[in-house]
């Protein structure tokens, strides 16, 4: 092999080498994109779970209230005593 030649393939592997790592590198990119993604799924999901927990919560506090306390407007008959 003459010294051209030989600085032929040094520099084919170095542009492979480089090649690749820019490859990776996207990849990599893709990867950290599609994660943050699905992170921020979650997190959304996650809240929105959490709201509609607070929203029952409060329909059932509500709720337990205002038929645990009989009123004037209690729905249930008394016998009238003399």
């Amino acid at each position: 092999m003459t010294s051209s030649s030989k600085e032929a393939v040094v520099m084919h592997h170095e542009f492979q080498t480089a090649r690749q790592a820019e490859i990776l590198a996207r990849a990599a990119h893709r990867r950290l994109a599609r994660e943050a993604e699905e992170a921020a799924k979650a997190a959304k999901g996650a809240r929105e779970a959490k709201e509609a927990k607070e929203v029952k919560e409060a329909k059932e506090d509500r709720t337990t209230t205002t038929d645990s306390r009989p009123g004037p407007d209690s729905r249930t008959r008394y016998a009238r005593t003399a």
